[in-house]
């Protein structure tokens, strides 16, 4: 995966960290959508839950505003789509582009002609055989270069989580967010502590989130006191028992 300067790392997971500090149920806002397609130099950035299995498909927090579609003409559209098809064979959360996806149709629904935006890159926040959600990225001009798909990987796994976390949470006076056992967490710590799920040991979890190794050892040694905890195995564990993470993560094997 390319590399990417800290900077431009750490100030999107801030200000998203900020932004969304305590989760809604329809999380991710037009804060996120707006926070992304400025990064991605997008033209446009929107959010749909796509039902795999009726015609509940739906979207929200476009940005910079919908785009118009007839009645039904997205939920057809979105359902064969290369990306969600590919979505559905793989079951990888990872970003993707459009141009990535071999023997794709060569077409562009109604909704977007005239927009000139032909290019689009997603970044998945569940999937499950019912559904789909993604946030969705369009440009004109340029496809999406390797080094935006780096960056919307990096940031793919916070929002994974704070999609999942999304009714969990809950705003506490001291600006952190509590599940329902009382536990209070800050969304750095969550961000920290999902990337420990996943194996990753303090100096790859700081280049993933663009800050030094002493802070995260520093939010891992906060996530342990406030889950009662002294390993990162153990951790996990109990995170998972308070929905912070979901089961399916392996317990990780690296250490900080």
């Amino acid at each position: 995966m390319t590399s990417l300067r800290a900077g431009d790392c750490s100030r999107v997971l801030g200000l998203v960290a900020e932004a969304l500090r305590c989760a809604s149920p329809d999380f991710p806002d037009r804060t996120t959508t707006g926070l992304l397609r400025d990064l991605l130099h997008a033209e446009f950035a929107g959010v749909a839950l796509i039902d795999l299995q009726g015609r509940a498909t739906r979207t929200w927090a476009d940005s910079p505003e919908p785009i118009p579609f007839g009645p039904g003409e997205f939920h057809q559209y979105a359902v064969t789509h290369p990306l969600v098809q590919a979505y559905q064979g793989s079951r990888q959360l990872t970003a993707l582009r459009l141009s990535d996806i071999p023997d794709r149709p060569q077409w562009v629904p109604t909704a977007y002609a005239g927009s000139g935006m032909s290019h689009l890159l997603t970044i998945p926040l569940a999937i499950t055989p019912q559904a789909i959600c993604a946030i969705a990225l369009m440009r004109g001009g340029k496809d999406f270069t390797v080094e935006d798909l780096s960056l919307a990987s990096q940031v793919q796994p916070v929002l994974e989580a704070l999609y999942a976390l999304r009714d969990r949470l809950a705003p506490d006076h001291d600006g952190s967010c509590s599940s329902g056992a009382g536990v209070p967490l800050t969304l750095r710590e969550l961000a920290v502590l999902h990337l420990m799920a996943d194996g990753m040991i303090a100096e790859a979890i700081a280049r993933r989130l663009g800050i030094s190794r002493h802070t995260v050892c520093r939010h891992t040694e906060s996530v342990y006191r406030k889950l009662g905890t002294h390993d990162r195995v153990s951790a996990v564990l109990r995170a998972q028992a308070l929905g912070y993470l979901p089961e399916r993560q392996a317990s990780p094997l690296g250490s900080t």
